[in-house]
């Protein structure tokens, strides 16, 4: 993960050059109040939330994230768990979802049964039983456990 403080126009241009291809995710970046962005073809998770710079002013911290350690993110993991209190629970499955498609991108597999059982033991690790990230752990399997009953 790599962190930046930035202006919000220098934090839009290195969104536009170094993840052109990166697409909003809408239920978390709902949820959550920042923008968040998936840039598929790099594998990438970018998170840009407003906040005050200390000797700048407000601006934008940006970081990054590979898609395969998202559920290590720890500002995501805390805020997921922060917003899921409050939020809809139609949003936090949206949100949920959004997470889930970036772990299977993240996953290499021989087939859709591997990768299903990967993403399983990501869902089951240590860092699931953090308190401060049980919500979006706990939100996080369900989603997975309502995707392998519809297939």
């Amino acid at each position: 993960m790599t962190y930046s403080y930035l202006s919000s126009d220098a934090a839009t241009a290195v969104i536009e050059s170094k993840y052109p291809k990166a697409q909003r995710l809408a239920a978390l970046s709902d949820m959550l109040d920042a923008e968040l962005l998936w840039d598929h073809d790099a594998r990438t998770f970018v998170y840009a939330v407003d906040c005050w710079i200390e000797g700048t002013g407000y601006g934008t911290r940006l970081h990054t994230c590979a898609v395969w350690n998202v559920t290590a993110d720890k500002d995501l993991a805390f805020g997921f768990s922060r917003a899921a209190k409050t939020a809809d629970a139609e949003l936090v499955s949206a949100a949920a979802n959004e997470i889930l498609d970036m772990v299977a991108a993240g996953v290499a597999a021989a087939d859709d049964a591997a990768a299903s059982v990967a993403i399983t033991a990501v869902l089951h690790s240590g860092l699931a039983e953090s308190p401060s990230r049980k919500p979006m752990f706990a939100a996080l399997r369900a989603q997975q456990a309502a995707r392998s009953s519809a297939v």
